[in-house]
């Protein structure tokens, strides 16, 4: 009987110290044939699984994707050329679970592990304490029927979007990709397009939920049903790389931003995440978007209640606008992550905070739920990134990040903190 492998080879994320290195530079470091290096976003954008064999590197991003041992990670982490050698981790959906009492149910599902779940709760809005949630507004939104009223939810009305909407902001023209589950078909979203990076998944179609939610609180449309979404006229675009199980590898993440880099997207929502410290693959794809324009917003992560309460990977690499979570009262969710582990360095905090309590959103089979959870608290902050992009087009992401900072309502401790960043979200004020 052959003996059990001690150390079997597992896939890999190698992130040169140069981003800007060609596939053949890359290919000699690796001291594999350059013709054997796939574009690996070409490759995995089709339905394609990939083997022990391939080799894999994202154009542009400074990053490769190979299978090694750990004798062979160790010794390629030696190259001069080379940055970090760094396991590609599997990543989740970050909703956490909502029963009656929610704060004992995300601290049951953390003692059994970092897991998500969803439940449909409500089939119908539902409104928090002292909150209006699915006031229906007096008239219509410019462009829209004039005998619409659309129901806005509380969370919409709660980061101050009808105000900016107001304003003539509403994301007309700004293209916003949604890094997720990919989306369900929905009478109250109009996808502009989208594209699946996981593997043997051609279709960026969502059977899991996730990314439809997401989807509707970024940008469902004002269309006197349902929910409308915090910039109601973006372009939106659903990049699946978790599969309909609720999780995915660190590779089709990175594939998926490289895609959004080279599509012209300028805000990119990652509610998605994992226990585990900054990584440098991820901080150096930030790095790239950024650079390229587009506008990183990561969910904070839903593990403060856990051995890991501190900012979620990839939300703590720098460069990413990390989001926690409120309630309708404005109080930190209590499972919302925070602050950085201790002596730790580059660690990025908590930037701002959005509501991401019983917020009710698209759900697949054309129907609406009511989910808890940074992963909802991130596309409002993106949706407002959307909103200011269309008002200062030429703003760079460090701008955008500053202006959310900048025009955030202060809650917690007086000025910036690690629970709350610079506090909630003000969708009106950031665009006047």
């Amino acid at each position: 009987m052959k003996a059990p492998e001690t150390n079997p080879a597992k896939r890999f994320l190698v992130t040169y110290t140069d981003g800007t290195i060609s596939r053949q530079e890359a290919s000699d470091i690796l001291s594999v044939d350059s013709a054997a290096v796939q574009n690996a976003e070409t490759l995995m954008a089709t339905d394609a699984i990939l083997t022990a064999n391939d080799v894999v590197y994202f154009d542009h991003m400074g990053i490769s994707s190979l299978v090694l041992t750990d004798e062979q990670a160790q010794a390629l982490q030696n190259h001069p050329g080379v940055l970090a050698v760094e396991e590609d981790r599997e990543m989740f959906a970050l909703e956490a679970m909502l029963i009656e009492d929610y704060d004992k149910a995300v601290a049951t599902a953390y003692q059994s592990g970092y897991t998500s779940a969803m439940f449909e709760v409500f089939q119908k809005l539902v409104a928090p304490p002292a909150t209006g949630n699915g006031q229906a507004v007096g008239s219509a939104l410019p462009g829209s029927s004039p005998l619409a009223t659309q129901p806005i939810p509380w969370n919409i009305n709660q980061v101050k979007a009808p105000g900016a909407w107001a304003k003539g902001y509403r994301g007309a023209g700004v293209k916003v990709a949604v890094l997720d589950t990919g989306v369900a078909a929905h009478a109250d979203l109009v996808i502009a397009g989208g594209v699946s990076f996981v593997p043997g998944v051609a279709s960026y179609n969502d059977g899991h939920g996730h990314g439809t939610h997401c989807c509707g609180v970024v940008g469902a449309r004002n269309n006197a049903v349902g929910v409308v979404g915090v910039a109601p006229e973006c372009a939106l675009y659903a990049v699946k790389v978790l599969s309909d199980a609720g999780s995915g590898a660190t590779s089709s993440i990175i594939a998926g931003m490289t895609w959004a880099k080279n599509n012209g997207m300028k805000v990119v929502s990652m509610s998605l995440g994992a226990l585990s410290g900054p990584s440098v693959a991820y901080a150096t794809a930030i790095s790239q978007l950024n650079a390229a324009g587009v506008t990183v917003v990561c969910a904070a992560g839903n593990s403060y209640q856990s051995a890991f309460p501190w900012v979620n990977s990839p939300a703590n690499s720098a460069g990413a606008v990390a989001v926690g979570a409120i309630d309708s009262a404005s109080a930190i969710a209590s499972f919302s992550s925070r602050g950085a582990q201790p002596g730790s360095t580059g660690w990025n905090p908590v930037t701002v905070v959005g509501p991401g309590v019983n917020v009710y959103s698209t759900y697949k089979g054309n129907t609406y739920t009511t989910m808890s959870g940074t992963s909802m608290a991130t596309p409002h902050v993106a949706g407002a990134a959307v909103l200011i992009k269309q008002r200062y087009p030429a703003y760079t992401p460090a701008q955008v990040k500053t202006l959310l900072q900048k025009t955030a309502t202060d809650l917690g401790p007086a000025g910036r903190d690690l629970t709350y960043g610079a506090g909630l979200i003000n969708c009106e004020k950031a665009v006047s």
